[in-house]
């Protein structure tokens, strides 16, 4: 887990950049910000209908419609939180489809041996870790959401209220995903916290351990973040960030991003980050997270009809997909529309950065259990196996579990020796998978293709041979042959 401290601006010294001494100051002083080339401009969060970015009124419209169809009802998902927490694990109920969890259940005897209850509990472990890194992810939302909003549009206008509205549901989803996570933790003993990294600091597709352990979740206005403001408002000064990112490492590009989609918004003028696109940048990278979390959460609960699905968490998980459906559209088309508002060369940098999150996310998702256990063994982390380490860790520290305890380096060794067919059936956890590519894949051609942007070959190599394969499945009824 990466390092998690109280936020505090450093103290000043003469060898800091004078806009990280002046920001402390104004800061520690509560006086206005006051930088050379933020002079001449008004530094608020209240913005005229003159520098708002125009939205197609159709879609304005059509969202805050269906926002309030959404609403006529009382549709929060607390309560469903509150009385799954109430009521615990209880009996052989099961919260995903076992096919959903990235786990050999066919083929490795251990898993084989595990009664109805014990499964249980391991769908159970998977539901509140799946939706505990969703959670943390809509945390950012929270602060991304308002800061786009009120630096692209009028105060309260109903473009305006489509973010606001959606940032008041990711609280309810928040809170819920909390209570189930807390219950699960409690009821296996579990002292892992509930506070993790998510899509936006970096838990994409495939990260390396050591980016893992060094993620920080508090924000701190570091000197790192002061050049990057500095670099914002110098000629050429995008290109040479973008050089750095790619230059300093993954971990940077992400720390980098953070700061861009969040706090940096909230720092500079509105007339700066529509020039800079940043509200766009931060709509296409939420869509991009969308297709992720989507791509999920569709399948974790597919087929109720042949399974004992538990009630509660079923409908948190159907309720949470419908407040979504219009997160997604807002991502997308308000996303776009922010992004062809930006300058040229700020539309290049969010190409480019987009390029190398799409990328990062197919990296870590078209890859099958023992390419992700072979990536474990040389420090990287896919996200899809750290859904399956995390939810081994709880759910063998269950006291259901007292007769199946099991060292899981030893499974883990096991599983990397088996013999691994070269294709996705179309049955089960193949079918899965292949539904789920396809998915990833269509909707990433979506915003490849609107605003202009080449896979780097080299880079993903057969898994782009995998992305364009399963494009051209128009049906799922064959084995799919892994390039």
């Amino acid at each position: 887990m990466g390092t998690h401290r109280v936020s505090a601006l450093p103290t000043p010294t003469s060898a800091q950049p004078k806009i990280l001494r002046s920001l402390r100051c104004c800061y520690m002083n509560n006086k206005p910000l006051d930088f050379p080339f933020l002079r001449s401009k008004v530094v608020t969060t209240v913005i005229s209908a003159k520098t708002s970015v125009a939205l197609d009124s159709k879609l304005t419209a059509i969202q805050n419609r269906l926002f309030e169809r959404a609403h006529v009802e009382p549709m929060e998902l607390k309560f469903l939180g509150i009385a799954l927490g109430k009521q615990g694990i209880v009996g052989d109920a099961i919260y995903a489809n076992p096919s959903m969890m990235p786990f050999p259940i066919q083929r490795c005897e251990y898993l084989k041996s595990l009664s109805n209850r014990q499964i249980a509990i391991l769908t159970a472990c998977f539901f509140a870790n799946f939706y505990k890194t969703v959670a943390n992810s809509e945390s950012q939302a929270l602060v991304s959401n308002m800061a786009a909003a009120e630096k692209s549009f009028e105060p309260y206008s109903d473009e305006y209220m489509i973010l606001h509205q959606e940032t008041s549901e990711e609280m309810d989803h928040i809170w819920t995903f909390r209570s189930v996570y807390n219950m699960v933790a409690r009821e296996t003993r579990s002292e892992e916290p509930f506070e993790a990294p998510g899509f936006f600091l970096g838990m994409v597709g495939s990260i390396p351990q050591d980016d893992y352990n060094s993620v920080d979740t508090q924000f701190r206005l570091s000197e790192e973040c002061s050049h990057i403001l500095e670099l914002l408002h110098k000629p050429e000064g995008l290109q040479i960030l973008l050089d750095e990112m790619k230059k300093k490492g993954r971990g940077f590009r992400y720390r980098t991003q953070h700061f861009l989609i969040g706090d940096a918004m909230r720092l500079l003028p509105a007339e700066d980050v529509q020039s800079l696109g940043l509200g766009g940048l931060w709509l296409l990278t939420r869509f991009a997270a969308n297709v992720e979390l989507k791509q999920g959460e569709s399948y974790l609960f597919v087929d109720p009809e042949k399974f004992n699905y538990e009630p509660l968490a079923y409908n948190i998980n159907q309720g949470h997909l419908h407040d979504e459906a219009r997160h997604y559209t807002t991502s997308f088309d308000i996303g776009l529309t922010l992004y062809q508002a930006a300058r040229p060369e700020a539309q290049a940098f969010i190409r480019e950065l987009m390029r190398m999150t799409m990328e990062d996310y197919i990296k870590g998702q078209f890859l099958v259990f023992p390419e992700m256990l072979e990536a474990y063994s040389k420090g990287c982390l896919t996200i899809p196996f750290y859904f399956c380490k995390q939810t081994l860790e709880m759910a063998m520290s269950h006291q259901e579990f007292s007769d199946k305890l099991n060292n899981i380096d030893d499974l883990f060794s096991s599983w990397a020796q088996m013999e691994w067919p070269k294709k996705l059936p179309p049955f089960d956890a193949g079918l899965l998978t292949q539904k789920r590519w396809r998915y990833i894949s269509q909707q990433y051609e979506r915003i490849r293709q609107a605003i202009g942007i080449e896979y780097d070959v080299a880079s993903l190599g057969n898994l782009l041979h995998r992305y364009k394969d399963i494009l051209k499945q128009e049906n799922l009824t064959e084995a799919f042959i892994l390039a």
